[in-house]
């Protein structure tokens, strides 16, 4: 067992000796980490990588017109095969999100490392098997992956009808991350904005200073890319995203709706999410 810190010993010493045990109990409980998910009352809890890599899973199959459940079957095949994270190794040769083979034509090793070529290949399997929207999950996941273990993916089922309807669902602030920028750290708000025009497919509507703005048709969309916006937190310094009238900033407080009327109005307009990027040094 490592020792405690002399810091820490002492404040435990002079907690312990003044009754101060509510106050020590914080002390020694873990601080939230990661993102929660849905608006059960038990929230799923994810890394902010295994949400980042979901955000992106989401946003390439609606690009690709693939629908909620399609995006439901891939998380729950990357919850099986790699537990959402992006690893360069596998059984075999298999390789990242999904453990996707170069040897079988799923592409090459760089390729299938690309988390948008990935998710591409797999929903681009998907739509060719017929009557896959009326599978369960699990068999839909199995008829892509053709996996010695078909009975695994049907145990990730509930969490990604959860995740899939929080990034493609248009859920209501379904994401909330407790912090920003703990991956890359990257406060280039180009940098962002070239992310997603490569997973959506479409052009930021704006990046002025540090701010991007992206266009939604309607409260479905928006939410979509809201939701996207707050996953990139793992990747990008993100201070704020606001949509409709709600505000995210990294913290346990999740998504929050001001008052007064300047609220009141924005919150009828469905129209842009605006995601604002820290700034470098602080």
């Amino acid at each position: 067992m490592r020792p405690l810190s002399a810091a820490l010993a002492l404040v435990l010493a002079v907690g312990l000796t003044a009754g101060c045990s509510d106050a020590v109990d914080e002390l020694l409980t873990p601080k939230p980490t990661g993102c929660l998910i849905g608006h059960a009352e038990e929230p799923l809890h994810l890394s902010s990588e295994q949400t980042f890599h979901a955000a992106t899973i989401a946003a390439v199959g609606l690009r690709d017109g693939m629908n909620e459940r399609a995006v439901a079957v891939a998380i729950a095949t990357s919850f099986q095969e790699s537990k959402l994270s992006n690893v360069d190794y596998g059984d075999h040769d298999s390789l990242g999100l999904f453990q996707q083979r170069p040897s079988v034509g799923w592409g090459t090793e760089e390729e299938i490392l690309d988390p948008v070529y990935a998710s591409f290949k797999f929903y681009e399997k998907l739509r060719r098997i017929d009557d896959w929207e009326d599978m369960a999950i699990g068999d839909a996941a199995q008829a892509v992956q053709v996996s010695a273990y078909p009975d695994l993916y049907a145990q990730w089922e509930d969490d990604a009808l959860v995740v899939a309807a929080a990034f493609a669902g248009g859920e209501e602030a379904g994401v909330s991350c407790v912090a920003g920028g703990s991956g890359g750290d990257s406060t280039d708000a180009a940098a962002l904005a070239e992310a997603y025009a490569y997973q959506w497919g479409a052009e930021a509507a704006a990046v002025e200073g540090q701010t991007v703005t992206l266009a939604a048709d309607d409260a479905v969309t928006g939410w979509n890319r809201a939701s996207w916006a707050v996953a990139k937190s793992h990747e990008f310094a993100v201070a704020s995203v606001e949509y409709a009238g709600m505000h995210w900033e990294p913290g346990e407080d999740g998504w929050t709706a001001p008052d007064g009327e300047v609220a009141e109005a924005a919150a009828a307009d469905e129209s842009a999410v605006v995601i604002t990027l820290g700034v470098a040094g602080e």
